[in-house]
């Protein structure tokens, strides 16, 4: 009876008075009750069902459209007057095959409705980054909002707030946006990764520092391959090897050909299988860490690492690591129940490698892995994914750069917006029980189209691929019951904070874009012949002379840079 009272509040919240500065394209505002539809001014409804006189609320809640009420931080609802206001927005389209933002989706038409500011999307599926780069370098047509390239560096949040594309967002942010106020007072880290050496903030940073509590990235491994060999689970660099071999000669998969299996594959390169660094001696398999007393390290130019190579070198000539040295033919070699051990994949995956495997054997069960240790009384855990993931800026060709960091304050970091964002819409992908906990329909429980609940909710707009924020409480939600829940949950509490990614300064940045790109990739094309074999170990010294030739030293020194202003910023 609660939510059916709430529910009818609101009205109260629409026809309060808005925020300034929220006026439409071409600078007219509105701030009144009147611009509110008549079908929306209804009274409230008493539990016994009569009519009783209804205050507008205070000014730090809201009441959503689902009847459900969310702390909104004085940000009220909706933003303009609806329809008077349109923004555009370009950057990546959704995660779900056959759905664009473009077309628009259930969620975004809400978020309309709610907010009253109407998205022009221009999204794209493939070459986003060439788009993104030839329209914010020719100053023309630029959106207003934005997702910045290059998305694997940050290195980009400089360069485009150095030429004027990208405004700071400071002043904007204390006086509009309360929600991104309450979310970098909840976690500095963000707040430090998303302020620029100059003090501004020009780009919001997409989080994951609340997920990546909950979501472990490693190795998942056949538990019915074991089971079929009678192996236990590894959990030593030795035992992880004579497991490898046992799925090489003993028909692990039990089709009764020995010679098909694929040991160990990877799911986004060969590179990626610096992950069993555990195993020799490293605390986590972080490339960038740093030591007890604080020094900044990257572990592929020290000594200790050229056990591991030595390791997957072996293993490599052995047959025992997929030669699909770009993982093209992963998911083609799971679905034809070939592959024992899957390198770098977040534990959610283990369900979708389960669906693939299971159109040839039935019997699939992938199971996460334990970190690999040097030996039975090694203590390394894992290294949770980045804390952040690409950046979102307003430009210079914003007219209306209030509503535009309004509208970001509500998807990106109100309590109704996140609900949509990882929920999706009450009653169309979820409800509530009568003990008050979220369900999720059929729609995305048993979608005929979208078989992953993933895919189901970005089918309606939900977990999106702008203004990044996402829940760990609803990823468990997600997998409730399920074995991936369980493998979050005891990997919880196990992983190391990820080595941060703060903006560097203008210097740092021009150092770091001359260096770096011709640095990393000699990094992981020797990664790989060290592996294969094209390349001795014996040269590994050279390898490490070369590395610091091309300027690894300043690279470790701009991050070391930056570490310290982070701890600064975090107050550690």
């Amino acid at each position: 009876m609660q939510k059916k009272l709430l529910s009818c509040l609101l009205t109260a919240v629409l026809a309060g008075s808005m925020l300034a500065g929220c006026g439409s394209s071409s600078g007219n505002t509105s701030s009144t009750a009147d611009s509110v539809p008549a079908e929306n001014k209804t009274e409230a409804v008493s539990e016994e069902g009569g009519a009783q006189e209804q205050s507008d609320p205070a000014d730090n809640t809201a009441i959503n459209a689902t009847g459900t009420v969310y702390d909104l931080g004085g940000l009220k609802l909706p933003i303009c007057d609806p329809g008077s206001v349109t923004l555009t927005y370009m950057g990546n389209d959704t995660w779900c095959a056959g759905v664009s933002y473009n077309d628009g989706t259930a969620v975004q038409k809400e978020i309309e409705n709610r907010t009253g500011i109407h998205i022009e999307w221009d999204t794209y599926s493939s070459d986003v980054e060439t788009v993104l780069q030839t329209r914010l370098a020719s100053m023309e047509g630029l959106p207003d909002m934005v997702e910045i390239p290059p998305f694997d560096s940050n290195v980009g949040v400089d360069t485009y707030s150095s030429n004027g594309v990208l405004i700071p967002l400071n002043d904007l942010i204390e006086e509009y946006a309360p929600n991104i106020k309450a979310l970098f007072e909840k976690y500095p880290a963000l707040e430090a990764m998303c302020t620029s050496s100059d003090g501004n903030i020009y780009a919001l940073a997409g989080w994951w520092g609340d997920i990546n509590d909950y979501v472990p990235d490693y190795l998942y491994i056949r538990q019915d391959w074991l089971d079929n060999l009678g192996l236990e689970m590894p959990k030593t660099v030795d035992e992880l090897y004579d497991v490898l071999v046992a799925f090489k000669e003993q028909d692990a998969n039990g089709n009764g050909n020995p010679n098909d299996e694929i040991p160990m594959a990877t799911k986004n390169g060969i590179k990626q299988l610096y992950y069993l660094m555990t195993g020799f001696g490293y605390d986590t398999n972080s490339l960038w860490y740093t030591d007890d007393s604080g020094k900044v390290h990257y572990a592929a130019v020290e000594d200790q690492y050229k056990e591991m190579l030595a390791f997957l070198n072996k293993c490599y000539s052995e047959g025992l690591i997929s030669d699909d040295l770009d993982g093209t033919l992963l998911t083609q070699n799971i679905t034809e129940d070939k592959v024992g051990i899957v390198c770098h994949d977040p534990a959610d995956n283990m369900a979708s490698s389960d669906d693939l495997a299971r159109t040839s054997n039935p019997d699939c069960d992938y199971e996460f892995m334990p970190v690999i240790q040097a030996d039975e009384n090694g203590t390394a855990r894992m290294t949770k994914r980045g804390l952040t993931w690409h950046y979102y800026g307003v430009t210079s060709a914003c007219k209306n750069p209030e509503a535009a960091v309004q509208w970001i304050d509500y998807v990106y970091a109100s309590q109704d917006g996140l609900m949509l964002y990882n929920y999706g819409i009450e009653g169309m992908s979820y409800e509530y029980d009568e003990s008050g906990e979220i369900r999720f329909t059929d729609l995305i429980t048993n979608n005929e189209t979208y078989t992953s609940a993933f895919s189901a909710l970005r089918s309606i707009g939900a977990w999106p691929t702008y203004f990044i924020n996402d829940s760990g409480e609803a990823f468990m939600k997600i997998f409730e019951g399920t074995k991936v829940e369980t493998a979050c949950k005891e990997a919880y509490g196990n992983m190391e904070n990820p080595f941060p990614e703060m903006l560097g300064t203008a210097e740092e940045s021009e150092v770091y874009t001359s260096i770096w790109p011709d640095l990393s990739t000699y990094l992981d094309e020797m990664f790989t012949a060290f592996v294969i074999g094209t390349e001795s170990l014996d040269n590994f010294d050279k390898y490490v002379e070369t590395a610091n030739s091309m300027g690894m030293q300043d690279i470790i020194d701009i991050k070391s840079a930056q570490y310290q202003r982070y701890q600064e910023i975090v107050g550690q």
